[in-house]
């Protein structure tokens, strides 16, 4: 029998075959912010799993061939994600069985038609969205309450 993997001390179990297999997520968090308010939020994530952090102002997509599980984060505008966002998820590779995990940052509205153009393109490049978060009206000169976000993607990973 082999031994379960063990990922920052959590361990991670799915069927195949009907046989216990155990996985590890192996999450990063990529992100693209305008003002600072998805920053903070990614930082905030990035904090609370212990995972790598990307801008994607400053990263490659093929970063994503080193993970698992892509934890992608972008601002809402115009009900859409941000241009940046959605060129980055066109240049990044096809895949099979790599999980995401989205997040968005919006103001007043456009947050599911935002989270749900994002599923949509990775799932033509072979992502599978495991969980979509968003958080409405921050202020970047003010501390934000990030709770409920951090306990639903703690659930996931």
């Amino acid at each position: 029998m082999s031994q379960p993997l063990l990922f920052s001390g959590k361990l991670y179990q799915s069927h195949i075959n009907g046989a216990p297999t155990y996985l590890a997520m192996n999450p990063c968090v990529i992100y693209f912010s305008r003002t600072g308010n998805t920053k903070r939020l990614a930082e905030a994530i990035a904090n609370q799993i212990k995972v790598p952090i990307f801008s994607i102002s400053s990263s490659e997509p093929s970063i994503v061939d080193a993970y698992s599980t892509i934890i992608l984060g972008t601002p809402v505008e115009g009900a859409n994600p941000a241009k940046e966002t959605l060129a980055f998820i066109e240049r990044l590779p096809e895949t099979e069985g790599k999980k995401t995990i989205l997040f968005c940052t919006y103001r007043l509205f456009g947050n599911a038609r935002t989270l749900k153009n994002m599923q949509k393109k990775l799932a033509d490049k072979g992502y599978e969205t495991i969980l979509k978060v968003s958080k409405k009206g921050m202020k970047p000169e003010q501390p934000a309450d990030f709770s409920e976000v951090l306990v639903e993607i703690k659930k996931v990973i």
